[in-house]
Parts: structure tokens; C-alpha cells; sequence
């Protein structure tokens, strides 16, 4: 007896599905029970009511996945497999930003996170300007870079250790419809401070630009009562220029994206997945059984049943689901005359959790070729076949 949900193509029940239905065409002594949510109601399990609480917390693939049964197939013209995903979902550490509250009364964040020698932090934005517009949102991605090295063993003589570049992982997500320039900036500069982040990574189209320049002024912050510093573009001379501090720190790397630009950053983000460099949390359902439960408040929240806060402790799970979910319905075309990639969404999917963790990598992918630079020691081997 197996019990599964539906999920991808690929998924080891797909193959036992299919034995059983052969088998039950055939005769053969085998069943198989396909069951959605109309069962549940039906017996009782789940009310109505329950059912359309759930549906608000998941994404339309997960739906149609866990309470619709579906079997889904990844479209024939999908850049990202939802394999070369799946395999990178190992990671057991969300980050929560800290309460507006807490930071009044200067309380510490219970749930940051230890930083590494050598690691990086990344906030990494993709903005949005039209409000209540299903397939644009306003992205912040929190990124940790940690760098990871390799040692060979040489003998009479010291171990060579040569850098692999730096292991991205994503700790939190999170959605915003705010339109507002300076609401945004500021939202951004209270990730940055939550996070202990050492960058800014955001798209300067559009209106992009506009958040730039909010963030290069000192910026008030009514919710928490405090007053930011202005940061400063570090490529872009032409908007440095515009901030209101040239001694300002320069932390901010703008993307000017171009057809070019997003074929190599999507390329080099696949290469980094394959590589297994990109760790992205694990499923809601593990979380609910082997993290949350270890994570101060959840438990408690579970038990007042208090669904804004259990919510709250899920959304990085819940957002790391959003985001594959894009991801996997990301279907592109090759360029013949550049050789291009061109990623697009369809119909009302959303790309907007891909772009802002896919640029996040892409200043990583940066980092790491100014780290592999670095490296004070080279050697010629000759190589005989």
C-alpha cells in the first residue's frame, strides 16, 4: 500500500500509478484510490470552511497537487525542471525580520541568524508599481552567500585548497503590493538592517530607479521610529551622482537588464542548481513535522490557533513553494540569430520571485569570480593521454 500525493512528472508514484491502472485494465489484483477535496468535505474530515483557509495559504500548483490530485506534467517548453528544483530543497533555516515593536523597544531578533566568516548577505529586490496586479509583485529575497572551497592532498608539500565560489541560500522571501516608491525603500532598508545584509541587489527599469534614489537619501521610518542613513550605488556613476551623500557606504548593485544580461544570468543560474550550489527550504510538510515545531512560538501558535501567526512562522516555506512553482512555469525560446535565452511567463503566471532570487545570484556569481580572482596561488600541470 503507498499513499502519496500527486506532484510532478518524474515523482516515483507516477510510475506506480501507472503499474496499478495496467494492472487493473489487465485484471490483475491491483487498486488504485484517487481522492481530491470534495471526499474530505463529503466525510466530514475538513469543512468547507477549513478548505477555503488552506486555499488561501497555497500557491495555484500546490493546490491543484495536494487537494485536487492532479496529475501535473511539465510543459515541453518550461526552461527549469521541477527536479533540478527539488533536489536543491534541503535547507532547514528560515529567517523571520524582526517585529516593528520589537524594534522600538530594541529587543534582539530571536531568530536571526550567526554569521559565518566569510559569508555575504544579499538582500535582493525585484520592484513593482501597479497595485493589485496579480502577476506583479514587489519582490524581497534574503540571500546568505557562503563561500565553499575544495582541498586537494599534495604530497611533500602543503594541501592546495582552491575556492568552489560561494553557496547561496535562500532564508526568506517575502511579496509586497505597495506601489510607493518610499514605502518600498523603506521596507528595503528594514530587510537590510533585519538581515544584517551587506548588499542591495535591484533592478533599476522603470521605476526602479526611483527606489534607488529614495535609497540614497536619509529615509524616516514611521513605523519603527527610525531614521536611515543613505546608501550609494556602487556601479553606476551616473546615479552615485544623485545621492545626497557621496561618503555614503556603496552597497547598492543596480541590474540593467537586457536580452543578453537575463539569457546569461538564467544560464547561470540553471548551472548553479545543477551544481547543487543553491539551497532552498524544504517543503511545508517537512517543515510542519521537523522544523517548525523547534522554531519558539509555532507551537504555541498552533495551540491558541491563531492562524495570522502559524501563517507568519510558514510564509518562507509557503514563499519557497510560490517561488518553484513560477519557476517551473517559466517557458522560454532560443534566440537563433544570438543564441539567446528568453525567459517569459504565461498567461497570468508571475516571474517575479524568479527574477529577484535569479539577480541575488547573479551579484553572487559576481562575488565569486572576484574570489576565484583572489586566489594567490597557481600552478601548470601537463596532462598526458
Amino acid at each position: 500500500i503507498y499513499i502519496s500525493s500527486s506532484w510532478f512528472d518524474g515523482h516515483y508514484m507516477w510510475n506506480i500509478c501507472q503499474q496499478a491502472l495496467d494492472g487493473m485494465i489487465s485484471d490483475k489484483p491491483m487498486t488504485m484510490l484517487a481522492v481530491d477535496l470534495a471526499v474530505v468535505i463529503n466525510h466530514s474530515i475538513k469543512s468547507r470552511k477549513q478548505m477555503k483557509r488552506e486555499r488561501k495559504k497555497q500557491d495555484p500548483t500546490t493546490w491543484a497537487l495536494e487537494f485536487l490530485n492532479l496529475r501535473l506534467k511539465s510543459n515541453e517548453r518550461a526552461y527549469f525542471e521541477y527536479e533540478l528544483l527539488n533536489k536543491n530543497q534541503r535547507l532547514r533555516q528560515p529567517f523571520y525580520p524582526r517585529k516593528h515593536m520589537d524594534v522600538k523597544m530594541n529587543k534582539k531578533n530571536p531568530y536571526a541568524i550567526p554569521r559565518q566568516n566569510g559569508e555575504v548577505r544579499i538582500i535582493a529586490v525585484d520592484c513593482a508599481f501597479i497595485k493589485g496586479s496579480r502577476n506583479d509583485n514587489s519582490i524581497y529575497s534574503c540571500i546568505r552567500a557562503l563561500p565553499e572551497s575544495v582541498k586537494y592532498q599534495r604530497e611533500n608539500t602543503e594541501d592546495y585548497v582552491m575556492s568552489k565560489g560561494y553557496r547561496r541560500q535562500l532564508n526568506y522571501m517575502e511579496a509586497a503590493e505597495d506601489t510607493e516608491c518610499n514605502a518600498q525603500a523603506i521596507r528595503i532598508r528594514q530587510l537590510y538592517d533585519d538581515y544584517n545584509a551587506d548588499y542591495i541587489v535591484i533592478d533599476q527599469r522603470n521605476a526602479g530607479v526611483s527606489i534607488i534614489t529614495a535609497l540614497q537619501r536619509p529615509l524616516y521610518d514611521p513605523d519603527r521610529n527610525v531614521e536611515y542613513e543613505p546608501l550609494l550605488v556602487m556601479n553606476n556613476d551616473d546615479i552615485a551622482k544623485m545621492s545626497s551623500n557621496p561618503n555614503a557606504k556603496p552597497v547598492i548593485y543596480t541590474i540593467t537588464a537586457s536580452q543578453k544580461l537575463n539569457s546569461d544570468i538564467a544560464m547561470n543560474f540553471t548551472t548553479n542548481l545543477e551544481n547543487e550550489m543553491i539551497d532552498l527550504l524544504v517543503p511545508l510538510n517537512i517543515a510542519q513535522e521537523d522544523v517548525l515545531p523547534n522554531i519558539d512560538g509555532y507551537s504555541e501558535a498552533i495551540a491558541q490557533t491563531s492562524v495570522d501567526s502559524q501563517l507568519a512562522f510558514e510564509k518562507p516555506f509557503l514563499e519557497t513553494s510560490e517561488f518553484i512553482s513560477e519557476t517551473i512555469n517559466l517557458v522560454y525560446e532560443k534566440k537563433e540569430q544570438t543564441g539567446a535565452v528568453v525567459i517569459s511567463e504565461t498567461g497570468t503566471n508571475c516571474k517575479d520571485r524568479y527574477t529577484s532570487f535569479s539577480y541575488g545570484s547573479y551579484f553572487i556569481d559576481k562575488l565569486a569570480e572576484d574570489l576565484l580572482s583572489a586566489q594567490d596561488e597557481y600552478e601548470t600541470c601537463v596532462f598526458v593521454n
